[in-house]
Order: C-alpha cells, then structure tokens, then sequence
C-alpha cells in the first residue's frame, strides 16, 4: 500500500486483513469447498427406500415364478408355492475386542462385539452389509394345467429347480383340476 493514501480507518482495517489473512485464506477455501457440488441430487426421505424392501418377498418370489412358468409350452395356467427354511438374511460387518485384566482369582477375559455403522447421510447410520445370503427353500409344489404331460412336467421341474436351487426330488408338479 505503498504510495497511496488512505484515511486512517482504512489503513487500519487493511493492516488487521493482512494481519489475519492466513485465518481468512482458509475460512474462504472452506466456503468455496462447500459450494462445490457433490454430484448427488437431494434425495428426500420419501425416495430413499431401505435395503431389505428392495428384495422381493416370498408372495412376489411365488408371483414370478407362476408368471414365468405359465410361459412354458404346454404348461397353462400355473400356481406355485414354495416352502422355505430360512428367508434371506443380510450379515453385517462387525469389529471384535478382547480385553483382558489380571484380578486375585487370575485372567479374566472380556469379548465385546460391535456393528460396524457408515454414516447414510447428515444424521443416519446404516449398518454395512458383508454379505446377503439366499433364502433356503426346502421344496416347490407346482399346479399346472398341462402338469399331465410328462414333457411339461420335465420342463417345469427344471425352470424351478435352476431357479431355486431345489433338486428334482423336492419339486412336485401336479395337473390342475379343471372347471
């Protein structure tokens, strides 16, 4: 500021700016980092959905069998029901502390296990999936119209196993009664 003049008051704010510029860089980078875009719209909470009601259930898994079944040549209308063992189930990654402390008596030993949360958002936590496992059917029951034909029942038999990893001796076709 060599050279020009100022009024007093100015000079003297100019010296407090320079004096705390550093502290003023960074406040400002800050402000700009804020404003950049994070390449996520706004989601509001009506369209974030959880996890577990993205994966079909038993009703909709047994509507899209029969829907998928009744396009089989030969097959007609089809009704299935699948019995399961265990439904689908989601692990969650978890952290293990042991601890242990001298005492009288000798060691004693403390296991402590926690959920492992990521953050979903400003202030949700979700637990963080490891895996999902499959649920575990135990048997189909499939009543066709054409389930009288052996060729149709060969063909079914096979759809809903590779589907649902039954075997063919836990898979029964049967012939639907007609009206």
């Amino acid at each position: 500021m060599k050279g020009i003049k100022l009024p007093e008051r100015l000079q003297k704010a100019a010296q407090q700016v320079l004096k705390h510029r550093y502290a003023l860089l960074v406040l400002l980078l800050g402000v700009a980092l804020l404003m950049i875009p994070t390449g996520r719209g706004a989601e509001s909470p009506e369209t974030v959905q959880p996890e577990a009601s993205l994966e079909p259930s038993q009703a909709t898994v047994e509507e899209r069998l029969e829907d998928l079944l009744s396009q089989v040549e030969g097959a007609g209308k089809v009704r299935v029901m699948l019995t399961v063992r265990a439904g689908e189930e989601t692990v969650y990654q978890t952290d293990q502390t042991t601890e242990q402390r001298q005492s009288g008596d000798g060691t004693e030993e403390t296991v402590t296990v926690t959920t492992v949360l990521a953050s979903a958002g400003s202030s949700a936590e979700e637990p963080v999936a490891v895996k999902v496992l499959s649920p575990v059917y135990l048997g189909a029951l499939v009543v066709a119209e054409g389930g009288g034909s052996p060729s149709v029942r060969l063909d079914l038999v096979s759809a809903v196993s590779s589907l649902t990893g039954l075997g063919a001796d836990r898979i029964t076709v049967v012939k639907m009664k007609a009206n």
